[in-house]
């Protein structure tokens, strides 16, 4: 019932966007251009883009949606293993982004059960295109920046990777260098449980985590890696937010093999059949084997949209709760990580939270 009183006020319209997504609660700092007079950012719609027109909106009335530009800080060309991304976004099948650097062969850590795409191919195999994605190997991809990058590379790109230059930011800005503390007035007790909740504008599969670092250290990935720092999550179920209201469904979190306590994401592909690849000319793709006859291709009964083809991901919020640690009082940033498993991209949001110290007597 908590849960369900805590979003029962949210609606979503997403429109025109490419895997991109964020943190809607806390209020992340990445949200911080919904704060612009005439804007039309916040309950309105966001709108970036000159290499292709991207529109996203989160519009509900209330102040637990202002996303700002927030789906728009993210790493790109993220292949698990190799010291950095490399900014190229292109969707290509087997694209190892540190082919040519990497001293020993590279094996995903993710157990198969734990796909969101691609589920019938055979693991290692000629049509397993996505080896090389984030959500493979949960974690385990370098990011520019731990609250992400602004536009996700150091210019312009195509598969959404544009920045609207703002006073808080412009393209190729690092998160944890620019957007500055953000209150949110949110304070968490620690020993108890919290909600958390962020949201889809086009789904590119994968899995994502909550963690968190002391306002008083840097705001790194080393930081939000360590292991006291990870949040668990605190049920089985989550709550989906759609324009036609709230849906419950339970969750999966990864429980053997890499990428422990990390949660799948919840729907599969609009398309349904797992792989969503560039076809562009100069590709080394050169036509990506994509659709439902592909061998290997994850069919629409193999990863069923759970509430029907016309609730799929896009226009989807998607709230858990997660336990609190038992760390220390003081003031802490709330870091959302998303590894993507049909795109190289990684989305990341930070916000600003304190942890209060457990009353004596007290009991979650």
């Amino acid at each position: 019932m908590m849960l369900l009183r805590a979003i029962a006020a949210l609606s979503f319209a997403v429109s025109q966007a490419d895997a991109h997504g964020a943190m809607i609660m806390p209020a992340p700092r990445n949200a911080i251009d919904s704060t612009i007079p005439g804007m039309d950012w916040g309950n309105g719609s966001t709108h970036t883009g000159h290499l292709e027109p991207l529109g996203v909106s989160c519009a509900n009335g209330t102040e637990d949606c202002r996303p700002g530009q927030s789906v728009f800080w993210f790493s790109q060309g993220c292949t698990p293993g190799c010291e950095s991304c490399d900014d190229q976004g292109q969707r290509v099948n087997n694209w190892d982004h540190c082919n040519t650097t990497r001293k020993e062969p590279f094996k995903a850590t993710l157990h198969k059960k734990y796909w969101s795409a691609n589920r019938n191919a055979t693991e290692g195999g000629p049509h397993d295109i996505w080896m090389y994605q984030p959500w493979r190997s949960p974690g385990l991809a370098p990011v520019r920046d731990p609250c992400g990058m602004a536009g996700g590379s150091a210019v312009p790109m195509y598969n959404g990777a544009e920045y609207t230059k703002t006073k808080f930011g412009k393209q190729g800005d690092l998160g944890s260098h620019v957007l500055k503390p953000r209150p949110t007035g949110i304070t968490w007790e620690a020993g108890g449980v919290a909600n958390v909740s962020w949201y889809i504008a086009f789904n590119h599969g994968g899995g994502y985590k909550y963690r968190i670092c002391p306002k008083t250290e840097a705001l790194t990935e080393e930081c939000f890696q360590k292991t006291e720092h990870q949040l668990e999550f605190a049920s089985k179920e989550h709550i989906l937010l759609f324009k036609t209201g709230p849906k419950k469904i339970p969750n999966t979190i990864v429980e053997e093999g890499g990428g422990v306590g990390w949660m799948r994401n919840p729907i599969p592909m609009p398309n349904f059949v797992g792989s969503d690849c560039d076809d562009m000319t100069g590709h080394p793709c050169h036509g990506c084997p994509c659709g439902s006859g592909y061998p290997g291709g994850s069919t629409h009964e193999d990863f069923p949209p759970p509430f029907g083809k016309d609730l799929v991901g896009k226009n989807t919020g998607i709230v858990d709760l997660v336990k609190v640690p038992q760390l220390p009082a003081g003031e802490y940033v709330l870091g959302f990580r998303w590894d993507c498993e049909t795109s190289s991209q990684v989305w990341s949001s930070c916000a600003d939270i304190s942890i209060a110290s457990r009353a004596p007597g007290t009991y979650v």
